[in-house]
């Protein structure tokens, strides 16, 4: 299912909500369906995602939870508009959703539990890390970035070093973006992940090691910021060094005709903040 809510009118009445929800699963709209849903944070709405959670059909356990990740009520006083609506309950729905069988409970309750943390759900997340579906360990790798102990850190160390592209991808941006944690274990993924074969992974690897100032960083974005190669998470990278060593190249990438094209995610801001960041800061010879 994509996750890309689109509109759906707040005058929709919620069983016709749940009823696309249910029927059309697999597309949008449904998606769209469930977020106006979690949109309605009220007792009556719990009551309906507990009704939910404990049904015998495995699609509407799932709903149920979903629902429940992220139920809020709307408030014109709060940021945003909205604040979460009963927290404690939510989770500990979410807690006995760890246990059904069905994958799509199980990955509802693992991605709500990133949205809603809770301690006694870490060890039972880090023992989903092994699970065989890639779907369910990319859940588990999304939700850890939100669990910043121990046990869960070395979770995400395996998983960034998965099999599935976007398992590596979630727990190497956990690892390097999400997490503070430096230490040599830490390190070391990131550097193995700037070798990987996926795009994406080598980016969050080059933004991780960025945060932690490992020269390696350095040596890698003076190695590809003028190969026409210009993305996002190298720029990003480059913001966090501030280093002077990195002008000569972002201003060449700046002179480049790849600087005034968005198919490649090179977008000038960035590198014009970059090239500002790096010019400023002081020499690091």
């Amino acid at each position: 299912m994509k996750r890309r809510p689109t509109h759906m009118h707040r005058r929709t009445g919620t069983r016709c909500l749940i009823r696309i929800a249910l029927r059309e699963w697999d597309r949008d709209r449904g998606w769209a369906a469930i977020h106006a849903l979690r949109m309605r944070g009220s007792p009556k709405m719990l009551v309906l995602a507990r009704t939910l959670a404990g049904s015998r059909n495995c699609r509407r356990r799932a709903l149920g939870l979903l629902i429940a990740s992220q139920l809020r009520e709307r408030r014109r006083d709060a940021q945003n508009g909205s604040v979460e609506f009963a927290l404690e309950e939510t989770q500990q729905l979410l807690l006995a959703g760890l246990h059904d069988p069905h994958a799509a409970v199980l990955s509802a309750a693992i991605s709500g539990l990133g949205h809603r943390p809770h301690p006694a759900a870490r060890d039972e997340l880090v023992q989903q890390a092994g699970h065989r579906s890639a779907s369910i360990r990319l859940d588990v790798a999304v939700a850890l970035g939100n669990y910043g102990e121990p046990p869960a850190v070395d979770a995400l160390l395996k998983l960034a070093r998965d099999p599935d592209d976007d398992v590596r991808d979630w727990a190497t941006f956990a690892l390097g973006s999400l997490h503070d944690i430096d230490t040599p274990e830490v390190r070391q993924c990131l550097w193995e992940n700037l070798q990987d074969t996926d795009a994406d992974v080598r980016g969050e690897a080059i933004v991780g090691l960025a945060e932690r100032r490992d020269p390696r960083a350095v040596d890698h974005l003076l190695a590809h910021l003028g190969d026409n190669h210009c993305d996002s998470l190298h720029l990003n990278a480059a913001l966090k060094l501030v280093e002077p060593k990195l002008l000569p190249a972002l201003q060449a990438l700046l002179a480049s005709p790849q600087a005034d094209s968005t198919s490649d995610g090179c977008g000038l801001s960035a590198l014009r903040e970059a090239l500002k960041a790096s010019a400023s800061a002081p020499s690091s010879a």
